[in-house]
């Protein structure tokens, strides 16, 4: 990098355009998150039993087609192009989705498949059912999780560990989290406005249009800002060390570094059993959401005011994180988020598990029905645990990648933010078909989720645990410049 790149006015240009940037993946991604719910659990009596069956048949095979064309294309055209390849794509999915799809979606309904189908399979299939029926439902839900999976995991992030130095890293970093949060308090609080305070003037058609053009303009500003930072000299710092050779590699391979080296695999199980745990609670509480608020306005309107809530909650704990990482290591700060997650389920399926005469006194005092009791411990859960994810887990994380040498972290993170959730997603799905088929409803194995969810959480514990003692001890120096990069950082 010349002088002038390395001069404060350009280096703060560079961090505000990157947070700028952040911004607007962050929107875009709470934006559709709350869409693509409301869209596949409010179409059909499956209700939020569609999800595990997507997630299964449908997010699994997808995560892994993209992490296998996104390192083919990758390779071939580089980051700059890869990036206007998939936004590109994404953008006119969604448009022709909300504006050519959407207006016809009963005519492109398999309404003679699902009777076929609701005859000759268990009723417990009825969310598979639904997935295939409703195909254009799932199309949007799956192009809406690989936003997240492309754009914000491997090449936001892995753009932002290449070119980001130590000493910049703990003052980016924090930003970046504070960036984020308050991206998802503006995206629910304009979604929210669009259902709720305009629902009598826009239909949720209309609605549905509308943030999908939002999220297109967006789309194209991140590109945007993405070639400026490219035409301006902002190249990853491996460019400079790491041959081409050095630096690709088959999926295989990079599959193969990720299991055979202790933090990455450490990082892996952490990102797989965060999935695994949320996704076993998140299908029982946006089921108890839907029969609460069964329109696709009001359900959309309700998760709009939960992602509002998690952006603020997560701006104070970004704020408290200053304290806490100056006071802290890394582990003792790592572990608020399994422990957050054990506390907040523990209440949740207490409340799902009690016989109702327990409940009555409860929900008398609160003056509010058992459902909407439920859907309150299941909100609360949800804040706490997305909170601590987007701020704590997701900063730990990126954190204990710093320990790993430069030329595997685009690797590892093709990997591991690719396919770590989806494995952690796809666990909990399978039990979950299991069990809707063998019980036909999510009633009737609370308990058996109950279970699973605390031993995931227990194991996620543990690892937390096993990862801080090997950066203490195999990576010692560099996790303490990281603190003391820290402890700058928060006293500016």
């Amino acid at each position: 990098m010349n002088n002038l790149n390395q001069s404060p006015r350009f280096i703060f240009k560079k961090s505000f355009l990157l947070l700028a940037q952040f911004f607007l993946i962050i929107f875009v991604y709470h934006t559709l998150k709350d869409l693509k719910d409301t869209v596949v659990i409010t179409a059909s009596s499956a209700g939020a039993e569609v999800i595990p069956f997507i997630k299964i048949w449908g997010m699994l095979p997808a995560a892994v087609l993209a992490s296998y064309l996104f390192s083919k294309i990758y390779a071939i055209f580089g980051r700059e192009k890869t990036l206007y390849i998939f936004v590109g794509l994404f953008i006119a999915f969604y448009i022709t989705f909300a504006f050519v799809v959407y207006p016809f979606r009963d005519s492109l309904h398999l309404t003679h498949a699902q009777t076929y189908l609701t005859a000759v399979l268990p009723s417990g299939c009825r969310g598979l059912i639904a997935m295939i029926c409703y195909w254009h439902y799932t199309l949007f839900y799956l192009s809406a999780e690989l936003w997240s999976v492309i754009i914000l995991a491997i090449l936001f992030w892995g753009y932002v560990n290449e070119t980001t130095n130590l000493e910049e890293a703990k003052k980016f970093y924090p930003l970046c989290m504070f960036t984020g949060n308050f991206a998802g308090i503006i995206s629910g609080q304009t979604s929210y406005f669009l259902s709720h305070h305009l629902q009598d003037y826009l239909s949720w058609q209309e609605t549905l249009q509308l943030m999908i053009t939002l999220v297109a303009v967006c789309g194209l500003v991140i590109i945007c800002i993405n070639r400026w930072l490219l035409t301006h000299q902002v190249k990853p710092l491996a460019v400079q060390t790491i041959s081409k050779k050095e630096s690709s590699g088959s999926f295989f391979e990079n599959l193969v570094s990720v299991c055979t080296s202790g933090p990455l695999l450490c990082i892996a199980i952490l990102v797989i059993g965060f999935g695994l745990t949320s996704n076993l609670i998140e299908v029982v509480w946006k089921e108890n959401i839907r029969q609460l608020h069964p329109d696709p306005q009001a359900y959309n309107a309700y998760i709009n005011q939960i992602t509002s809530l998690i952006g603020i909650f997560a701006v104070c704990v970004a704020f408290a994180s200053r304290w806490l990482f100056t006071l802290f290591s890394w582990d003792k700060i790592a572990l608020i988020t399994p422990l957050t997650l054990f506390s907040t389920s523990f209440i949740f399926f207490m409340a799902l598990l009690l016989p109702e005469e327990y409940l009555i006194p409860v929900t008398k005092y609160l003056d509010m029905s058992p459902i909407y009791l439920v859907v309150t411990l299941g909100s609360v859960y949800y804040i706490l645990a997305m909170t601590a994810k987007y701020t704590i887990f997701d900063t730990t994380k990126e954190m204990a990648f710093l320990s790993v040498n430069t030329e595997e972290i685009m690797k590892a993170k093709s990997i591991i933010d690719s396919m770590g959730s989806r494995l952690g997603k796809t666990g909990a799905s399978c039990l979950y078909q299991f069990l809707l088929i063998t019980y036909s409803s999510t009633s009737g194995h609370l308990s058996v989720i109950g279970i699973a969810s605390l031993l995931a959480i227990g194991v996620s514990i543990y690892t937390t645990k096993r990862l801080g003692i090997y950066l203490s001890n195999k990576t010692q120096p560099k996790v303490e410049t990281v603190h003391s990069n820290i402890e700058v950082a928060v006293s500016t």
